[in-house]
């Protein structure tokens, strides 16, 4: 990274974790549906964030997808293996972002700004999943790894808020092993993991796929997977997130249903 010293990492996790205790622990499960349904489509608010939603159909098998270029369009790997696993996705990011990386040109802001501006009009009331990825920007921009433990943290804790009752869940930044040359995007997997294993949630490393599952021959480019590199992905994350016992039907039968309410079917 040129020179760039990057303070010692044990170190930059411990002053997260302060701040997240600082912030308070996640408040109980609060309803986020408004008093009488509102139609598909419809913009409503969340009453614990204020923030804008759209109603959307199906919101209980609903995943919400975080993240950049690798994660947009429906033949993306990670759209594709939700998909697999039951989900209906709704992304929401944009390419050139990331946890703290901004598009300079377009003026996208990263993903915490995007959640708490409500640049992002996220569906409305309990999906089943919130998927958080990327952190490629974030490697090339050189972002220290204070400022992405920081503003990762600080996402999680908003997420977790606006989403109280949903699983949520991080992929790392897609990457060749350390070894074979991942650099900075694969320091930047092993951070997100940090983040991840302090607030409790499942992390699904990828800083090394491109390496130990061949990848690196399916790359339209350095760092983004030409079509059938997604194919195959997909299929690599599929397995890690069923692994977690994160699919569709695992997870809403994992729920508990309102009283007289029948769970729904797998």
């Amino acid at each position: 990274m040129g020179g760039t010293i990057f303070p010692s990492r044990a170190a930059v996790v411990s002053l997260v974790v302060a701040l997240g205790f600082l912030l308070g622990p996640v408040p109980p499960a609060v309803m986020s549906t408004t008093d009488t349904p509102s139609a598909v489509g419809s913009i409503v608010k969340n009453p614990f964030t204020g923030r804008r939603e759209i109603v959307v159909p199906d919101i209980g098998r609903t995943a919400v997808l975080i993240g950049d270029s690798q994660s947009s369009g429906r033949g993306s790997w990670p759209q594709v293996a939700l998909r697999s696993l039951g989900y209906s996705v709704r992304f929401a990011g944009a390419n050139g972002t990331g946890f703290v990386a901004s598009t300079r040109y377009t003026r996208v802001p990263n993903y915490h700004d995007s959640l708490t501006s409500n640049r992002w009009v996220l569906p409305h009331g309990d999906p089943a999943l919130v998927v958080v990825g990327g952190g490629g920007n974030d490697a090339t921009q050189g972002v220290s790894d204070g400022d992405i433990l920081r503003s990762a943290n600080a996402l999680v804790l908003d997420l977790q808020r606006t989403y109280p009752s949903s699983r949520l869940v991080m992929v790392g930044t897609l990457s060749r092993s350390a070894e074979d040359g991942g650099g900075r995007r694969t320091e930047v997997d092993a951070l997100l993991g940090d983040v991840a294993r302090t607030r409790g949630v499942p992390f699904v490393s990828a800083g090394d796929w491109l390496t130990t599952h061949g990848l690196e021959a399916y790359l339209a480019d350095e760092v983004h997977l030409a079509a059938d590199g997604h194919r195959r992905a997909a299929v690599i994350l599929e397995d890690e997130l069923r692994a977690l016992r994160l699919g569709a039907a695992d997870v809403l039968g994992a729920r508990t249903p309102p009283p007289g309410v029948s769970a729904p079917a797998g």
